[in-house]
């Protein structure tokens, strides 16, 4: 799944690197590409929820059939952590003509981190959205996004 975000301040930041060199921005979006993702990769620690307290109780007899006897099969593990770090592997940085775009085409992203689709468990467990996330992080955005035409700059001589 992927996600569209606006970072507050980007619009400002992208003016200014069109002003400068493809290099420049290639430096910006490597560099800021990858410490998004470092941050993106950071899972929430584990916590216990009972299903009861996110969502109630059931929603049909069938389905507390289908959990019960997946339970007894042993495909479910209630109380057990089961992560697999394909939501912490899914993220991707693409770079093209001057634009970096960050992706995460796990397919149940949204509903363990998605703005809109985030289920009930997952919030009460504590993970964050992923604007939530981004908003927090903005300010050392820009500042490794500042660094990064420093360094670009100092690279070329200029």
């Amino acid at each position: 799944m992927a996600f569209n975000f606006v970072v507050k301040g980007i619009e400002e930041l992208k003016g200014k690197l069109v002003k400068v060199g493809k290099e420049v921005q290639s430096e910006v979006g490597e560099r800021v590409g990858g410490y998004v993702v470092k941050q993106m990769q950071e899972y929430t620690p584990y916590s216990y929820v009972p299903f009861k307290s996110a969502y109630g109780n059931w929603f049909s007899d069938k389905q507390r059939r289908y959990v019960m006897a997946k339970i007894r099969e042993g495909s479910i593990r209630p109380g057990a952590p089961s992560r697999t770090d394909a939501l912490k592997n899914g993220w991707n940085v693409t770079q093209g003509d001057g634009n970096t775009l960050i992706t995460n085409n796990v397919p149940y992203a949204g509903y363990v981190i998605g703005d809109i689709d985030q289920s009930r468990m997952h919030k009460k467990i504590g993970w964050w959205t992923v604007s939530t996330k981004l908003n927090k992080i903005t300010q050392k955005i820009m500042d490794v996004a500042k660094v990064s035409v420093d360094v670009a700059i100092k690279r070329l001589g200029l």
